[in-house]
């Protein structure tokens, strides 16, 4: 006989503010909370909705409530209350001495779920400067201390590792933490120099999180990204290299997924992650169209896209998941998004019309040339090859004649080595 491990029990409370009507209706934003407590592995004992005039400096909510849930969570046997708001350490401390349980707040909980899918050393990085960011300001009283965490949710990361750090080594490691994020930006700001100066162009994925853009990924490039019904399955950022017709080729990337409310402390620990949707040429806004709420998401996405000053960036709508779904109800979603794509990545659906409508856009600022290539400078021909898309080559006795649609950035090299550059038009 085997005695299975038990599972923690939650209380979720969400707390709305009268005079601040939520964007979602309550029972979606509490369906949404209950799902991200839930890929933390841990059971949900019970759902408390409080509505209130305005917020506690102390409590957050009021004493009577706070006493209220005290009572409740001794009953259900919570080991822990889980806010889907963001408490200042005053208020997390003061509360949690009333309902003798764990408390943690949206914030904790988003960075439990990151601390489990970060594997790279960068996304490591990032998740422990957010943490960092974090417990610092609760170092401080008798409410939730470092020497006090144990085992399950909200305590993953860097809290298990320096129990008895004081305040001083903390931010010693921030800084370090700040100055390496701040190395992994300059490379990956090389890089990007260095395929402008290439004419690679490149675009990246953006999605509310689930909505599948590492099942895409994997499906335009062949890659081995991980891929899971879980929330916040990619944090690392992944880049892949799609070769089109003829050599024209991109960079695509895959970026950690958006949610509604997402805390800022998050958004600027992702910094390094989040610029390589600031330096895209275009973004692939994934949605899932199975969710009956996806307009809803595709405002949240937005909101975050507005937060990163990123609004005005050129975007390719993709409902995903179209398997998903009935033919009458695809069809009407079309008619409200005729610009957009409709694709099932995990079936292959449409992904070639995808790519003609990305190779579309690649392409408004390339034109085609008809080239003459002496022999002598046959290097420029290679050159053509890994730069440019090549449609069709001819040789007579005296040179080759290139037909290709070249980008703008490349003719200056082109107009120095070759004599004659004619541009043609089909």
């Amino acid at each position: 006989m085997y005695e299975t491990q038990k599972k923690e029990q939650a209380l979720l409370v969400l707390v709305f503010l009268d005079k601040e009507p939520g964007v979602w209706p309550v029972e979606e934003q509490a369906r949404e909370f209950e799902n991200l407590v839930l890929s933390t592995g841990i059971e949900v004992a019970h759902i408390e909705v409080v509505k209130r005039k305005e917020i506690s400096a102390g409590l957050y909510i009021g004493k009577g409530k706070a006493q209220e849930l005290a009572q409740m969570a001794k009953e259900l046997d919570a080991d822990v209350v889980i806010f889907d708001n963001n408490l200042t350490s005053t208020q997390q401390r003061n509360l949690e001495d009333i309902l003798g349980a764990k408390t943690i707040d949206r914030t904790q909980l988003i960075l439990d779920i990151f601390s489990s899918n970060a594997h790279t050393k960068e996304g490591e990085l990032q998740v422990e400067l957010a943490q960092l960011d974090y417990f610092l300001p609760r170092l401080k009283g008798k409410g939730i201390t470092l020497s006090r965490l144990g085992g399950g949710i909200g305590t993953r990361g860097p809290g298990e590792k320096k129990l008895e750090v004081d305040r001083r080594r903390i931010g010693d490691r921030i800084v370090k933490l700040k100055k390496d994020l701040k190395d992994v930006r300059g490379h990956r700001d090389t890089q990007r120099k260095k395929r402008h100066k290439e004419g690679i162009s490149a675009c990246s994925l953006v999605g509310y999180t689930n909505a599948g853009k590492s099942t895409l990924l994997n499906a335009l490039t062949d890659a081995n990204q991980k891929t899971s019904n879980s929330l916040f399955t990619t944090l690392d950022p992944i880049s892949r290299i799609i070769v089109l017709s003829n050599h024209l080729k991109f960079i695509i990337s895959d970026t950690v997924g958006f949610i509604y409310k997402l805390p800022p402390d998050l958004i600027e620990a992702f910094k390094a992650t989040l610029e390589e949707l600031r330096y895209a040429d275009i973004l692939l806004h994934i949605i899932d169209i199975s969710n009956k709420n996806y307009k809803r998401l595709i405002l949240a996405v937005d909101s975050v896209l507005k937060e990163l000053n990123l609004g005005d960036k050129p975007v390719i709508m993709i409902f995903n998941k179209i398997d998903r779904i009935a033919p009458v109800e695809l069809d009407r979603v079309k008619l409200q998004y005729p610009e957009a794509e409709f694709i099932s990545a995990l079936k292959g659906v449409n992904l070639d019309i995808l790519k003609e409508k990305i190779q579309h856009f690649f392409t408004l600022d390339s034109r085609q040339f008809l080239l003459k290539i002496p022999f002598n400078a046959m290097d420029v021909l290679d050159y053509l090859y890994k730069k440019t898309e090549v449609f069709k080559v001819e040789y007579t006795v005296q040179e080759a004649k290139v037909w290709a649609r070249i980008k703008c950035i490349h003719m200056p090299y082109l107009e120095k080595r070759l004599k004659y550059i004619k541009e043609i038009w089909y």
